[in-house]
């Protein structure tokens, strides 16, 4: 059905300014709304099904909506009302297509949809800008014209701050592999810690949504933007470098988000925990191995104890049913059991009773994650420095 809309939508041509332009001012107006509404969450559909075709490019001009109020639109109106450079009730979908009129016309968002629309991409018109350039641009104008005018203390605004924060990490980090993805160039030290600080922000910005009970109306959005990119990331770098200052700090900021998402929306005897719970054991064990002396003993971190725990449980559990129920195994035959799980299979969470986590798990879970993936999973069939390994992480 959203294929169907978005293929009316183009058909009606509200993706189209020069025909927007025989529209009245509101009509107009509302057309652009409508076509912004649709083209991004095509966009995060299609991150789902793991699909590269195109819908956010730079093949049409459709202006973002202006940032006004609902009640400043009036049918008798004879041209767009005035911006009043302040915060509105329709904020947050402003800030959201203006990040995706910055993103449709960046290489690294190209380089994985269409690459052959890269000439056309107005931000790469003059040639490739210095690491993070444009993302500065991007920042400071969002800054500018519509952050600092929000209240941190009402919640729509609250929400529009910190997606945008957390959005705007994900693109610098997406921009960082996208830049030394194919190149020969090993990177520095300070190039690593500038990846892992990128993934670092978006956990504390996520965070915040996550625990702030100014949201709590809005979790069932946040739900489809597990930040599991930065995890990968970030348990990535910390094996690589398990004593690092950076590495301390990672555990406590990734203990937070856990805690945030895990206690209440994902279920610990499903596949994804699996996964999630052994490249986060694995990199703590590279910390232990590190930080082997005599006399030392390390304290794991609250994320660590936590997922041993439920380990433990879910080891227990699944014995007690092996005991019951030969032939099953956390509550499912054995022989239906898919291995290795395909993560682009839209029928998958149907198939292996994940309908509960599904919501929470399907945006940056399909996106960053290679096609497929073994309940086994070992951080090195998981490392973007290797070819085919660069995570496919578009949309808003």
């Amino acid at each position: 059905m959203l294929g169907v809309a978005v293929r009316i939508a183009q058909r009606m041509g509200i993706h189209s300014e020069s025909d927007l332009a025989k529209c009245t001012a509101v009509e107009a107006e509302l057309r652009r709304r409508l076509w912004w509404s649709l083209i991004l969450f095509d966009t995060r559909i299609g991150e789902i099904a793991h699909s590269k075709t195109p819908t956010l490019d730079p093949t049409w001009d459709c202006k973002i909506p202006l940032n006004v109020n609902d009640c400043d639109l009036r049918p008798e109106m004879k041209g767009p009302p005035a911006i009043q450079g302040k915060s509105t009730e329709a904020i947050f979908a402003v800030v959201r297509s203006e990040l995706g009129e910055f993103i449709r016309h960046t290489g690294f968002h190209l380089d994985f949809t269409s690459p052959a629309l890269k000439p056309i991409a107005k931000h790469l018109q003059n040639g490739l800008a210095p690491e993070g350039g444009e993302l500065v641009e991007l920042e400071k104008l969002i800054e500018d014209q519509y952050l600092k005018s929000c209240d941190q203390e009402n919640p729509i605004h609250f929400m529009t701050i910190w997606t945008t924060r957390v959005y705007l990490a994900k693109c610098r980090l997406l921009e960082h592999h996208s830049r030394y993805f194919s190149s020969s160039v090993h990177r520095t030290e300070a190039q690593r810690d500038a990846a892992t600080s990128h993934a670092l922000r978006m956990l504390e910005c996520d965070t915040k949504i996550m625990t702030s009970p100014l949201t709590k109306r809005f979790l069932w959005l946040n739900h489809c933007y597990f930040p599991f990119p930065a995890y990968l990331q970030i348990v990535q770098d910390v094996r690589r470098r398990p004593i690092s200052e950076q590495a301390r700090l990672a555990w406590e900021i990734m203990s937070d988000n856990y805690q945030a998402w895990f206690i209440s929306q994902f279920r610990e005897d499903k596949p994804f925990f699996k996964i999630f719970s052994k490249i986060v054991i694995q990199a703590w064990e590279a910390c232990e191995a590190a930080s082997k002396q005599p006399g030392t003993t390390l304290t794991p971190p609250r994320i660590v104890s936590s997922i041993r725990h439920t380990l433990a449980q879910i080891a227990r559990n699944a014995q007690n049913t092996d005991t019951e129920q030969p032939g099953y195994f956390m509550g499912m035959r054995i022989d239906e059991f898919p291995m290795p799980i395909g993560f682009a299979d839209q029928s998958l969470p149907n198939r292996i009773g994940m309908q509960d986590d599904y919501a929470a798990m399907r945006s940056d879970v399909y996106s960053g994650v290679p096609a497929q993936i073994p309940l086994d999973a070992d951080m090195n069939q998981l490392d973007w420095d290797a070819p085919g390994g660069w995570p496919d992480w578009g949309g808003v």
